[in-house]
């Protein structure tokens, strides 16, 4: 029994007649026919990476021990800082030209006041050297005389003063840290200033020697034949802290004394008036 068409069957069929009479040399491509060449478009394309994938885990095998080795992964590493400042030197490119327009203006506005600076100079006579001629010494001397209050620890003949010096003796060093002064055995030192008494000690070239520190300020006094105070013990100024001796690095009785500011020499002729 011959089935019935709808009437959009007939209308679809009759179109279907009329192309293939009009377009006999152009076949007539169904929905299935085009789904069928898209799945296989899409196989090919998978075996395709499939392919690709085997032959780079092909590779891999083949290849593992040059790959897991420092000199691949220096190469790799190479590789990438190479991309890596190609692309820094892409976008520099783009920023140069801001740059340049800003370091000129920024060269402009430097050099006016470089012209600036070099008339104010020259008005005023400024001689930029001059800052520098004042030594840390006279620093140091100016704030320890306008600071503090010294006296001298012994009355004394000066044998030696502060600074380089010659000496017949070959265990007398070329630069003298403090200054010398000649007594007899037995005279009584005086502390030449208030503080704490930071070390006492017998070892060294300076013999027996005590320190006392004030802030950041410290007096020493060498080569003692006796010593009266303690270390942590407080002292005042003029107060009686040892003896005059001859004890270590030592050419006869006499006291070294030096004044320090933190790790400086001073010149103690500078401070104390001997006369």
């Amino acid at each position: 029994m011959e089935r019935i068409l709808s009437d959009n069957e007939k209308i679809r069929k009759a179109e279907e007649i009329y192309f293939r009479r009009n377009n006999k040399s152009i076949p007539i491509k169904s929905k299935e026919n085009v789904r069928k060449n898209y799945n296989a478009k899409n196989k090919i394309f998978l075996q395709l990476i499939i392919l690709i994938d085997i032959a780079i885990i092909v590779f891999c095998v083949q290849n593992k021990d040059f790959i897991f080795t420092q000199e691949f992964l220096g190469m790799l590493n190479n590789y990438n800082q190479q991309a890596n400042s190609k692309i820094i030197e892409f976008f520099s490119g783009i920023l140069k030209e801001e740059d340049n327009e800003q370091n000129i203006n920024q060269n402009d506005i430097e050099e006016k006041q470089e012209e600036t600076k070099e008339s104010n100079q020259v008005e005023q006579n400024i001689q930029p050297e001059e800052s520098s001629s004042i030594s840390e010494m006279d620093l140091d001397v100016q704030n320890l005389n306008a600071a503090y209050s010294f006296i001298k620890p012994i009355n004394g003949i000066i044998s030696s003063g502060f600074g380089a010096r010659e000496s017949e003796y070959q265990n007398v060093t070329g630069y003298h840290t403090g200054i010398d002064i000649a007594a007899d055995k037995g005279t009584v030192i005086k502390s030449a200033m208030q503080g704490i008494v930071e070390l006492v000690s017998s070892e060294g070239d300076y013999g027996k020697h005590i320190k006392i520190r004030c802030n950041n300020v410290t007096t020493l006094y060498a080569h003692c034949s006796k010593i009266y105070v303690k270390e942590g013990q407080i002292v005042g100024q003029n107060q009686s802290i040892g003896e005059v001796g001859s004890t270590g690095n030592s050419t006869g009785p006499h006291l070294h004394f030096e004044i320090r500011v933190d790790d400086r020499f001073v010149d103690p002729l500078r401070i104390v008036n001997f006369n």
